[in-house]
């Protein structure tokens, strides 16, 4: 079966970018644009997303899916090669998932609040644990509300109250339709089961991305990855959580500078 839901672009060292959830491989062209004169981008929609196929059988998806589909992607077109991982928010918790299972493939790993919550659940941290279920919660909300509801909440959540409302109808009618994938990302995030430990095993460099203005348990979870790492830079951006879709100029230098510096 041939994959669809990517775009390549340029020749040389891969580096493999990934999107949010209600989003689409299309919020790092612009970054791949810039990169692609001495890399090979390789902008992958994750499953429900753009162009990419619909989950076949929500009943057993779990982020195994989408990590097969992603690494049957990028063997098709750079077999046995290593590779950078770039992601955001759930494409920041599927690549840190790659990055667990595959230290040795990693040439490095630049996330933006990678949305690992059930590291949360994993810790003995008391107040990790308190936003762990908050974040259980919230997520069992999204699932009993109808498409519109869901991601009005959701949208709302990462980006402020009545953002949603102020879009143009027809986005919220798109983001209304996702919300169904939205409701299985976060199975997938949530039935992840490796801890914090597990994160010592990778050993490339690793740039995580905070926005200054994001919400509490964002902060909370990438500063425990960030102590959890080995070879790691911490930056702060002023900004929220959706930083690379509605701030790129700030989010964007810093990702390229790292990824050519090293």
């Amino acid at each position: 079966m041939i994959e669809q839901g990517f775009t390549v672009s340029g020749e040389g060292p891969v580096i493999i970018f990934l999107h949010s959830s209600l989003s689409s491989s299309k919020q790092w062209i612009r970054l791949a644009n810039k990169l692609c004169d001495t890399y090979t981008c390789i902008n992958i929609d994750l499953l429900g997303y753009g162009k990419a196929d619909v989950v076949n059988d929500p009943s057993n998806f779990n982020f195994n899916v989408e990590t097969l589909r992603i690494k049957n992607i990028v063997n098709s077109i750079a077999p046995n090669e290593k590779f950078h991982l770039v992601g955001h928010s759930c494409g920041g918790a599927i690549a840190l998932k790659i990055a667990v299972e595959e230290p040795n493939n990693i040439l490095s790993l630049t996330l933006f609040e990678p949305v690992a919550f059930h590291l949360l659940a994993q810790s003995t941290d008391e107040n990790h644990n308190r936003l762990a279920l908050n974040v259980k919660e919230f997520s069992e909300n999204i699932g009993s509300m109808n498409n519109k509801k869901g991601a009005e909440s959701f949208i709302d959540f990462w980006n402020g109250k009545g953002f949603y409302s102020s879009l143009p109808s027809k986005i919220q009618s798109t983001m209304a339709n996702d919300i169904e994938k939205v409701k299985l990302d976060f199975i997938g995030i949530l039935n992840e089961s490796y801890n914090f430990e597990a994160l010592r095993n990778i050993h490339c460099p690793c740039l995580i991305l905070l926005g200054k203005y994001s919400q509490e348990v964002s902060q909370v979870l990438s500063q425990a990855i960030v102590d959890s790492l080995t070879f790691v830079e911490f930056k702060s951006v002023k900004s929220g959580h959706m930083a690379p879709i509605s701030h790129p100029s700030v989010v964007e230098p810093a990702i390229y500078s790292f990824i050519k510096n090293i």
